[in-house]
């Protein structure tokens, strides 16, 4: 394994701390599943603050009419989007090389990686943080030999 897949894990795990990333319902997208998740509000229009509204302005007539879920999906990617405009340039261009190299991966490590990083996303914030703490700690060649066992959360860190 290249060190560039060592580098695409690495700005996987900080594009996770960044961006919050879940998958949430789409019912454009199949498989994904549509309810809005235990837990979170799903505000009406009057519920909106100032800078919600103005934000989504084109949506006023409709938005009490749209379904929950729908409305959960724009808070959210709105969100995001300003997770976005924080990073620093430097942060943001290490997330698309990350993306890049993601995309020229064979589909099997692909597939290595998202389950590495949804495990890693489901784990407690002091687990999470204390897995990214390891893998800093690691040279490329342990941190190379966890990603062909797994990865973080799927498989235990390489003995030392």
């Amino acid at each position: 394994m290249s060190p560039r897949l060592v580098s695409l894990a690495m700005a996987l795990l900080l594009a996770l701390s960044a961006t919050g990333a879940c998958a949430h319902s789409d019912p454009s997208h199949p498989g994904q599943d549509h309810r809005v998740p235990e837990g979170v509000s799903v505000p009406t229009w009057a519920e909106l603050s100032p800078q919600q509204q103005e934000k989504f302005e084109p949506l006023r007539e409709r938005w009490d009419e749209m379904p929950a879920s729908r409305r959960v999906r724009a808070l959210e990617r709105a969100e995001r989007h300003a997770r976005w405009e924080a990073l620093t340039p430097e942060q943001r261009e290490r997330l698309r090389h990350g993306a890049r190299n993601f995309r020229d991966l064979p589909p099997e490590l692909r597939q290595k990686m998202r389950a590495s990083m949804q495990r890693v996303h489901q784990l407690p914030e002091v687990e999470r943080r204390e897995l990214k703490q390891r893998w800093r700690a690691m040279d490329p060649e342990q941190r190379r030999k966890w990603l062909e066992a797994g990865g973080p959360g799927v498989a235990p860190p390489p003995a030392d």
